[in-house]
Formats: C-alpha cells, sequence, structure tokens
C-alpha cells in the first residue's frame, strides 16, 4: 500500500517532531530559536530507492523540508548517484536545505561514512584503506551505526585498534535510532569517552518517515560550518523523544528483499561500468 504524503506542520514557527535534550543536557529549544542562533541542524545518514532505501530523491527533498533541516548528506551504499540527484533537485528548487555529498563504504570490516567526498571508494577493500581513500579527497570519516549487531559494524576492539594505529577518524554516530544500533547508543557514548570522537546523530533513514529522527546540532548552517564544528568536536548530536514511526512489517521485509536482492546487482553493474570508463581514461 503506498504511504501517505507527508504533510506540512500546522505551524511552521515549529517543528513536527518532538525532540529530546541534546548530549550537554541543554533545552533543545524549538527551530526559530536554534536558526536565531545560528545553529544548524544536519541529518548526515540516508538512503535513496538509488540505493537500498525506499525514498525516493524528490520526497525525500520534499521531507527534509518540512521537517526543517538545515543540512543533508545522502549517504547510499557504495556510490553517489542519489547524493547527485538530491542535490539537482535542491539546485532547481532553490531550496534553503543544504547538501553534502555522502557515502556509506563496504569495507571488510564494517560500514564506514565518508562525508564531503567526490567519489565512492571501492568497496570491500580492509577499513584501512577505506579511510585512507576518504582521506584522500578531502572527506571526513565517520564511524555509523558503531558496536552493532544487525548490519556490518565496526566493533569496538576495530575502533580502538584504528586510533591507536593512528587512522584518522573524524566522528562516530553515537545517536541512530534505526534496529542497527539503538540497543548500543548507552555502549557508544560511554566508549566515546575514551575516544573523544566528534558526535553525530542520523537517521539512517531508509524510509521517508524516519528522516530527521536523529540529527546533528552545530554552529552555523553552512557545509564549511558543519566540517569546521566536526574538526573542533563541537557537534551535538540528538533525536526524537519518541522511538521513529513503526512501519506495516511486509514494508520492512519488501525494503530487506530490495537490499539483499536488488541493490547489489545495481552496484555490481555500476561499479563495472565505472571500472571500465576509469580504464578508459588511463588508456587514453
Amino acid at each position: 500500500m503506498a504511504q501517505a504524503e507527508p504533510r506540512p506542520p500546522p505551524n511552521r514557527a515549529k517543528s513536527t517532531i518532538c525532540y529530546v535534550n541534546d548530549e550537554t543536557g541543554s533545552a533543545p529549544g524549538d527551530d526559530t530559536t536554534l536558526a536565531a542562533a545560528g545553529i544548524g541542524r544536519a541529518d548526515l545518514h540516508m538512503h535513496t530507492n538509488l540505493g537500498d532505501g525506499w525514498i525516493s530523491p524528490a520526497r525525500l527533498v520534499q521531507t527534509a523540508i518540512l521537517r526543517q533541516l538545515t543540512l543533508i548528506a545522502v549517504t547510499d551504499h557504495d556510490h553517489v548517484e542519489g547524493a547527485r540527484r538530491v542535490e539537482e533537485l535542491l539546485s532547481e528548487q532553490n531550496c534553503t536545505v543544504r547538501m553534502i555529498t555522502g557515502v556509506e563504504v563496504s569495507t571488510r570490516h564494517g560500514h564506514l561514512l565518508g562525508l564531503f567526498v567526490k567519489k565512492a571508494p571501492r568497496p570491500l577493500r580492509p577499513v584501512q584503506e577505506s579511510i585512507d581513500a576518504i582521506k584522500e579527497q578531502g572527506g571526513l570519516v565517520v564511524v555509523p551505526h558503531p558496536l552493532g549487531m544487525l548490519v556490518p559494524s565496526l566493533s569496538r576492539r576495530r575502533i580502538d585498534s584504528l586510533l591507536a594505529a593512528g587512522y584518522e577518524i573524524d566522528a562516530i554516530e553515537t545517536y541512530n535510532p534505526s534496529p542497527a544500533n539503538s540497543a548500543q547508543r548507552a555502549a557508544v557514548r560511554s566508549a566515546n569517552k575514551d575516544w573523544g570522537l566528534a558526535e553525530i546523530g542520523a537517521s539512517d533513514a531508509h524510509f521517508w518517515q524516519h528522516i530527521g529522527a536523529a540529527y546533528t546540532r552545530f554552529p552555523g548552517t553552512a557545509p564549511d560550518d558543519l566540517r569546521r564544528a566536526i574538526i573542533d568536536r563541537t557537534t551535538r548530536a540528538g533525536g526524537q523523544d519518541q522511538r521513529p514511526a513503526r512501519l506495516n512489517p511486509a514494508v520492512y521485509a519488501a525494503q530487506c528483499a530490495w537490499s539483499w536482492f536488488v541493490d547489489p546487482p545495481r552496484r555490481m553493474i555500476r561499479r563495472r561500468r565505472e571500472s571500465r570508463v576509469e580504464n578508459r581514461a588511463h588508456e587514453g
């Protein structure tokens, strides 16, 4: 059954989402207060139907506007086509929402987010090589759904070893409300007291209903402001007071089937096409 279109909030001065306090313990305030104070709110982990998500680029843009997000990152698995399409739509509509290009990289040791990237690193490489590939193009490295058990995720031991070896991890999702990580939230926050990484809140949305269920606050509103805040460790993670909307189980089952049986072959075809283009460029 088709899902209903998201409705605009009845009072545009307020968000339709109820927010908890962020990890500093301060009151969240409403969106008008945040904007007046020069504080941005970003959802930095979302998936489109050009990847394994069930959100069309147009629906993603519409919902980001209605949820009054300042900044978004589209992070499909191992490609940036969804991010590019969303960026085109934002430009065509002259939206106030800003976007950065992101990607969720499938490494041999778990998933990794690259923000501010130009292209997707090759998948299924050691996590150390994936970190280097993100850094080589000026990107920032974020650990998504850390310690998660339901999807490939970096363990505490893996993160400890990477940091001890000098690999630069910029941030970590301390607030991810998806089933992949919500049960690990307290453990991640505790571990990050030792790691000292910038904290990120991100929805990991695969359905439009979950966009903005978690967010990252940062001083400023522009992409460069977010980059600076991550580097300076001045970001704050937060999210919904209530659990994200639970959909019909059949919807989740269909999305899982899409993720397992439809998206992987598309990614393989996409990667082969990109390899042919790269080979021709080298031959030329």
